[in-house]
């Protein structure tokens, strides 16, 4: 359900399962309408918190203890997800991309044959941001606020496929969003964004954020 201007969001999270150092949150937004009273969930997300110290290391959590059978079913489905990205993450250190542009090959003869074009890579239109990080942008550790850089990513998302389309575009889903280094209050994040398929309907754009060290 999409969120209108005026309807009332509600934010609720609630902890799935905590591991030695990182806990699954699960997050879910419901959006009223507080004329008609209608209500419904806008979206839910997965998130994958760490606990650190004040110098940045990692520290141990205390265990979550499941009751109910829904608190047991994502209980053991959070340790799924856990398995999931740990196999993703070891499948993207061994990627072979001599098969991915085999792939990408046949999805172009595929889509040519159904006279539809896939753009190549090197000929995409890139977006790019460039945004300061300021103390209000920064979490309890100091570093950049995952949120604030999940909201730039989608910025820069929508503006390139604006680019692409020449149309209003909306966000219906972001997929694997790894935070892999920190960033630190004055550092700078260098946002570029391209469309990489196009569907009748929909576009994927894939957004790379990295911190910027200048010249």
């Amino acid at each position: 359900r999409p969120i209108q201007k005026g309807d009332i969001v509600t934010i609720k999270g609630r902890m799935n399962r905590a591991f030695a150092t990182s806990m699954e949150v699960e997050v879910e937004l419901w959006a009223e309408n507080p004329v008609s009273g209608e209500n419904g969930l806008a979206t839910r997300s997965f998130v994958t918190m760490v606990a650190v110290s004040p110098h940045g290391h990692r520290i141990q959590v205390p265990q979550v203890e499941a009751g109910s059978k829904a608190e047991v079913e994502q209980y053991n489905a959070a340790l799924r997800r856990k398995e999931d990205r740990l196999i993703h993450c070891k499948e993207s250190e061994h990627l072979d991309i001599s098969k991915v542009k085999r792939e990408i090959q046949d999805a172009e003869e595929l889509a040519q044959a159904k006279g539809k074009r896939i753009i190549p890579e090197e000929d995409m239109p890139l977006t790019e941001m460039l945004e300061t990080v300021l103390p209000s942008h920064a979490n309890a550790a100091g570093t950049l606020f995952g949120g604030h850089l999940l909201s730039l990513i989608d910025i820069c998302g929508a503006v390139a496929a604006y680019k692409h389309s020449s149309n209003i575009c909306v966000t219906a889903s972001i997929e694997d969003v790894y935070f892999l280094a920190p960033i630190y209050v004055g550092q700078h994040v260098h946002l570029s964004a391209h469309v990489s398929r196009t569907w009748s309907s929909s576009m994927e754009v894939n957004v790379h954020a990295l911190i910027f060290c200048g010249m």
